[in-house]
Formats: C-alpha cells, sequence, structure tokens
C-alpha cells in the first residue's frame, strides 16, 4: 500500500488543460516523473523536490483538506486556521509521499482512459502495473473555477484518499480539539 501512494503522487503532474487532453499529459508528467525516480545519484528528497513541481498545479489542496475536514468541521474553523490547516495538511501529504519514494521499483501506470461523470467531473482510470500484482487507481477531477481541470481525490482500490483522511479526522475531532489534530498532522 506504501508503493501506491507514493506511485499516486508520482504519476500526478497536469497543468492547465483540457479534457480530452487529460490522458495526454498525464502520460507525459508520469514519464518526467518516473525518469527522475530513477535517478540512482538523486537522494529522496531531491528526486521529491523535483517531482513536486510537475505535479502542484493540478492538485487542489485546499479542496482535499476541506473535503478531508467536512463541511461541518471546515464552517467551524476561521480563515486562518483553515489556511493553517491547508498548509499542514499539504506538507503532511508531501512527506508522506517522499517518505516512500525509495520503495519504487519497476512499476509502470497504464492510462486505461476518462469517465465522464458530469460536465465539471471526469475520472481517470489507470492501473499500476508491477511484476507480480497490478492496482486500479483513479483520478478525480472538477472543472475549477479557472476553467483548469484540478484533482480533488484519488482512489487506490476503490478507496478513496479524501474519504479515509475524512473518517480519521472525523474520530479526532469528536473527542479532541482543532489544535490536537494539527499537532497529529504535524508530527507526522
Amino acid at each position: 500500500m506504501k508503493k501506491i501512494l507514493m506511485l499516486i503522487l508520482i504519476s500526478i503532474s497536469l497543468f492547465s488543460m483540457e479534457k480530452e487532453n487529460i490522458s495526454t499529459m498525464m502520460t507525459n508528467k508520469i514519464n518526467q516523473a518516473t525518469s527522475i525516480i530513477k535517478q540512482k545519484t538523486l537522494s529522496d528528497k531531491d528526486k521529491a523536490d523535483k517531482i513536486f513541481p510537475l505535479f502542484d498545479g493540478i492538485f487542489d489542496y485546499k479542496l482535499m483538506t476541506k473535503l478531508s475536514l467536512g463541511k461541518a468541521n471546515w464552517i467551524k474553523m476561521t480563515p486562518e486556521q483553515r489556511e493553517e490547516f491547508t498548509s499542514k495538511f499539504t506538507i503532511h501529504l508531501k512527506n508522506s509521499y517522499t517518505s516512500k519514494i525509495s520503495l519504487y521499483t519497476d512499476e509502470k501506470l497504464r492510462i486505461i482512459g476518462l469517465k465522464e461523470i458530469n460536465t465539471k467531473r471526469v475520472w481517470l482510470l489507470t492501473q499500476l502495473v508491477g511484476s507480480k500484482d497490478s492496482y486500479d487507481i483513479t483520478y478525480k477531477f472538477y472543472k475549477s473555477k479557472s476553467a483548469d481541470w484540478l484533482i480533488y481525490d484519488v482512489d487506490i482500490l476503490g478507496v478513496s484518499l479524501i474519504k479515509a483522511y475524512k473518517s480519521q479526522f472525523y474520530n479526532i475531532l469528536q473527542t479532541q480539539s482543532y489544535r490536537a489534530l494539527l499537532g497529529k498532522i504535524a508530527s507526522k
């Protein structure tokens, strides 16, 4: 599972695009990220530092944070708390990715196609293929107000990354404060 999470972040790297171009752009950026990962002379941190600029423009970290916290919790937060939590959650996601770079071996991400959910949502269906196993990964895009297609969630083997975080955050916030949750995110 750690390999899968690491490869999700490797495989995501798009900029502004039209819906019809998502698959092509994904293929190009995946190839760039894979090339960086294979450079044995770079440390894992150096690899991550080269890969993040490839995909930072297509992840909507603020929306991912909002969805992970849930509407009720998001509304309770001040604008400053929202900004702070989004920043810490983004760092948490990136640190999680960086810690898994060394798990990469020879896996390939195969693009299966786009599934149009509605006019503002499309899913990019992919499969991570290794020497022994393969895993279905779905990248969920939405059409943002700026007209870019951005990722708001990733499903791995049918499990939503956002729903998993939402469940964890909900459980913590039932008995602890926002500050305690922020501390847990920052410490990982």
